[in-house]
C-alpha cells in the first residue's frame, strides 16, 4: 500500500466514532487524547460515555457527520459500514475503518508519544500485531534524553525561525540545537546548559534588524558551510 504518511491535527475538530465496542472505546481514546471533539453513534453509546463526548444513543443516519473532519467506522457490519463510507465520500469526510484499512481514507498507526516527539509503526494493514511489536521495540531504544530536550529548545527555534531571515544561517542554527553536541551536553552537563547555549544560538548581534540580513556574516553568526549541508524538515 502506497500511503502518505501525514501528521492529522484533529484539536477542536468534531471526529464521529460508530459502533461502542473494543475498537471504538480505542478510537475514542487517541482522539480524546488528541483534543478532538467526538461523537460516538450507536444504540449502546453511554458505554463510551466520558467528558467532552457527544452520545448519539440510536443506529447510524444521514446526517450524523455533518460538519466532522474524520468518521472512525467500528460496527462488525460490512453493509453498515459501507453505508457510512458513502455518507463520508459525500460529505467530504475522511474515513477510518476498522473492519478494511485499504478501504478507507486514515489509517491509525500503533504509536507512542514522547512529549513533542511522536513514533508510528504501519505495516500497511499487514499486521498491526507486528506493527505493535516493532513500536515496543523503538520505545525501548529510544535515549529517553530526546524529549526533554526537544521541550527545552522548542521556544529558541521559533525564535529563530522568526528572527533570522538568511535560509542558510537559519538552517545552521536549527541544526545545533538539536545536533550530537546538544544532546552530549544535556546528558552532562543538565538543562542550563542547554538553555544558556540555545540563548546563544537565538541571540543577535546588535543592530541587527530582520527581516533584512545581510550576507556573509549574518544572523550575528559565521557561515558554517558543512553544518548547512544538512536540511532540517519544517
Amino acid at each position: 500500500m502506497n500511503s502518505l504518511p501525514v501528521m492529522l491535527k484533529v484539536t477542536g475538530k468534531l471526529c464521529v466514532v460508530v459502533g461502542s465496542g473494543a475498537v471504538a472505546a480505542r478510537r475514542v481514546a487517541v482522539l480524546k487524547a488528541c483534543g478532538a471533539r467526538i461523537r460516538v453513534v450507536a444504540p449502546d453509546a453511554d458505554k463510551l460515555d466520558g467528558d467532552g463526548i457527544e452520545i448519539v444513543p440510536r443506529y447510524f443516519r444521514a446526517g450524523d457527520l455533518r460538519g466532522a473532519l474524520l468518521v472512525a467506522v467500528a460496527t462488525d457490519d460490512r453493509m453498515v459500514n459501507d453505508t457510512i463510507a458513502e455518507e463520508a465520500a459525500r460529505e467530504g469526510v475522511l474515513i477510518n475503518r476498522a473492519d478494511d484499512a485499504s478501504a478507507g481514507d486514515v489509517t491509525i498507526p500503533a504509536h507512542s508519544h514522547h512529549g513533542p516527539m511522536t513514533l508510528a509503526v504501519s505495516t500497511g494493514g499487514v499486521s498491526p500485531s507486528a506493527g505493535a511489536t516493532i513500536l515496543r521495540q523503538l520505545n525501548a531504544a529510544l535515549d529517553p534524553a530526546w524529549s526533554r530536550l526537544l521541550e527545552l529548545i522548542a521556544p529558541y527555534r521559533a525564535t529563530i525561525r522568526n528572527r533570522c531571515a538568511d535560509a542558510e544561517q537559519r538552517q545552521t542554527r536549527l541544526l545545533r540545537l538539536t545536533d550530537d553536541d546538544m544532546l552530549r551536553l544535556f546528558k552532562s552537563e543538565g538543562e542550563a546548559a542547554v538553555r544558556v547555549r540555545a540563548e546563544s544560538l537565538a541571540s543577535f548581534s546588535p543592530g541587527d534588524t530582520q527581516p533584512a540580513a545581510p550576507r556573509g556574516n549574518v544572523c550575528g553568526m559565521r557561515h558554517d558551510s558543512s553544518a548547512a549541508d544538512v536540511k532540517e524538515t519544517r
